[in-house]
Order: C-alpha cells, then structure tokens, then sequence
C-alpha cells in the first residue's frame, strides 16, 4: 500500500512539473520552476522494503509519518531571551521533553507560530509577530520549522507533508499542557494556517482555544473537506485575515470571524513593491503583527457575506470591531478593514462618509493584471477532485470553478481600477 502510494504521489509530481503548475513560495515572488524529474540516489522505491521518504531534488515527501521528526523542530523565545531561541526536544511519552530545562512557564499565554511553504521560522513578517509579542508582556512563544518539508518548488509534497507537521506540533501542545498550559494560541501563516488545522485534529477530543489563520493559502484547498483544512470547529475561535484571496490565499470564509483587509485581494502600497505578490500575502503576518502593540488599532465593519462585498452591498457601518491580537472572542460573521498603505497600517475606527474599497493600479497596471490571471489559471492543476470538461478550443481542457473564478477577478479589476 506504501509502495502503491509513493507511485501515486511521483506520478502526480511528474504530472504537475510537466503542465508546469506555478506556487508562490512565500519567501520567493512569483517564478517559474517545474518540478524536478530526477529521482535522488536513494529514493528509488523498493518493492521489498518499506520506503520513509521520497526525495526529488530538494523535495521530500515523507510517507513515514511517525513522530518527533528531525524535519520538524520546535524552538521557544521569551522575554528574558527574545533573540535567542531554545530548542525544544520532545519525546513521544508523557512528560518527555526538556521543557523543564528551559525558560517556559506554563502560567504564561502561550503562542504557537507555524510558517508556510519553501519558508522557515525566521521568515521577517513571522519575526515581527515575535517581537510585538515580547515587546508587551510575558509570553512563551514556540516557532514550529518544518522548512526540510516544504522546499521550493515541491508544493506538491508539501500539501502531503503538512499532515505530519500538524501530528508533530500536536505533540508539543500536549507536552505543554502537561505542565500545566491552559492559555495556548496557535497562528499559522499561509501553509501553516492549514498545518494548525492538523495540529487541532490530531488533538481531539482537546480543542484548542484559539487559531489564528493569516491569509491561509488556496492552492489545494477549494475542494477539502473540513477535515483537511483550517475551520471553524478546529478550535473554541478561529479568527482568520485575508489579505490575497483568489491568488495565494482563500476567498472561503474560514473561521468564527473573517476579516477582509482592503478587500481581501490587493494591498494599498505594494503596487511600488518589487515583489507585489509577495507583499500581499504577507500583509497578513505583519498587520496582525502590528495589533498586538498599536495605539490605533484595525476596526471592521460588519458584511452580510464576501459575496456580498464584491456586489458592492456593504458601505461602512457601525458597529465596528477591532481586529486582531485583542479581538473579541464573541465576534463572528465578515467584516471589512481599511489601513494606511505604509507602516504604521492601522488607521483606527473608521469616521468618514460611506466608501468602497478601492485600489489604486500602477501605470504598467496590464503587466500585473495578466500574470494574477495566469496564475489563477495554473491553480486548477493542484486542485483534486474536480471534475474537468474537454473543449474543442485551443485551451484542451478547463474546470468550471477556476473559469469562474477567473471571470469574477476579471469584473474585479474592471470595477476597480476601470
């Protein structure tokens, strides 16, 4: 069964390489790289012996998902050492970890940072989330890297090894809460917000306090059941920001509270970015970065529903809700927020006369206009279980959700920029 999987997963990586589906790392702005084709001395399949990995190049994919793993590490950083982490070591057993030997204290709040694809702990905007933590009050806050298992450009076998990296992190919230943790907050950044969702189901009957998801990512996502993707029941809040829906981010609503930050899509600023696609999707990290200290704060306004926002249907209004570290646990439903488009982001409660959302294009706005859609037209590769229909045009075959999906981002930039 092993082996029949691993043949599976190969043939689909030399699949995706080869109609050369297109990933945005978040460490790396839009590029261009199949998928390697080689298979790595060592990881040719032994129909006789059990395989743990299968290598392609950089990529990894782990079959054996036992943990702890050494491709999935755990550091800690507190307030009397905020620059330099303490790595944790876990054991498999009750109680086996060194914690006790570190600076953790379980009467602290607890905050759990998990990265994204080809992206490590130490990526800048997680690292501002970090600081802004320490800067306040005391914290234990845990950085989960699993980079080994999500190196560019196999984001294929990073969708399959996200299962393992939420088992593991599992592992060390069990280990917290038996010294006596009860204030645990997990955020997970793109991939990572999906990797959270693994973590709190491979917790149950435990149910996490809280899940933050920044910008989760899209690509393999539209079509998986609750099991497999961050929601709403993965803890007692889900609070979730959209900063790029539709391109490396989820439009679905995806937890208790949705926050749509200038419209969920395209950020005020990164127009004059040399990585506009990077800029963002990170957003999201570095606004709710930003909430933990500002005097400001983010405050939405209430919207029936997305959809109802891309029809133009919801001005601004009261009541308004602050966004982020200190949101209301009580909050639920969609709301809107608008920011400045340089540091500092939060410009406060909204006073003004009713407004819409809107961006302000670049000059060379077609250059961009074309390589979003593209890649709108590349994520249909990555997403299983779609049906796809045959067309007798130029373009072979297509499936009705990305087409769509399409057509909509067209009305977009045609409302908004004109």
């Amino acid at each position: 069964m092993v082996v029949c999987w691993g043949g599976c997963l190969l043939v689909f990586g030399l699949l995706c390489s080869s109609i050369k589906c297109q990933i945005l790392p978040d460490t790396v702005d839009y590029q261009k790289i199949p998928l390697p084709f080689k298979i790595s001395p060592g990881g040719e399949l032994n129909p006789f012996k059990r395989q743990q990995a299968l290598s392609f190049g950089a990529c990894k994919i782990n079959l054996d998902t036992k943990c702890p793993s050494d491709d999935i590490t755990f550091f800690l950083y507190t307030k009397e050492q905020p620059s330099t982490a303490e790595p944790i070591i876990l054991g498999s057993e009750t109680l086996e970890s060194n914690l006790r030997d570190t600076l953790f204290d379980p009467r602290r709040p607890t905050k759990i940072i998990i990265h994204g694809y080809n992206s490590d702990m130490d990526l800048s905007a997680l690292v501002e989330i970090r600081k802004e933590y320490l800067k306040s009050q005391d914290y234990n806050i845990f950085t989960v890297d699993w980079s080994p298992l999500g190196q560019a450009p196999c984001y294929v076998g990073a969708l399959w090894n996200i299962r393992q990296v939420g088992k593991c992190s599992a592992q060390l919230v069990e280990r917290i809460k038996e010294l006596g943790a009860e204030d645990i907050h997990v955020i997970g950044f793109s991939l990572g917000a999906h990797v959270a969702n693994f973590l709190a189901v491979s917790l149950r009957p435990y149910r996490l306090p809280r899940i933050t998801g920044l910008d989760p990512a899209l690509p393999g996502f539209v079509t998986a059941i609750k099991d497999d993707k961050l929601d709403k029941t993965d803890a007692y809040f889900v609070d979730v920001y959209h900063t790029n829906a539709f391109m490396q981010g989820k439009a679905e609503e995806s937890g208790h509270v949705d926050f749509y930050v200038n419209g969920g899509i395209l950020q005020p600023g990164c127009w004059a970015e040399p990585r506009f696609f990077a800029c963002n999707h990170h957003r999201a990290p570095i606004y709710f970065a930003e909430t933990v200290n500002t005097p400001k704060g983010f405050w939405g306004w209430p919207c029936p529903s997305y959809f109802m926002y891309l029809t133009g249907s919801c001005p601004p209004r009261d009541p308004q809700v602050i966004m982020g570290e200190f949101i209301n646990s009580t909050s639920s439903g969609v709301y809107l927020v608008i920011t400045e488009s340089v540091p500092p982001y939060a410009a406060g409660k909204y006073e003004g006369p009713n407004i819409e959302i809107v961006k302000e294009g670049p000059v060379d706005w077609q250059k961009y206009e074309n390589e979003i859609l593209d890649n709108a037209d590349e994520l249909q590769y990555l997403d299983r279980a779609f049906d796809y229909t045959t067309t007798t045009t130029t373009t072979s075959t297509s499936r009705p959700f990305f087409r769509r999906m399409r057509e909509r981002l067209q009305r977009y930039f045609e409302q908004t920029l004109g």
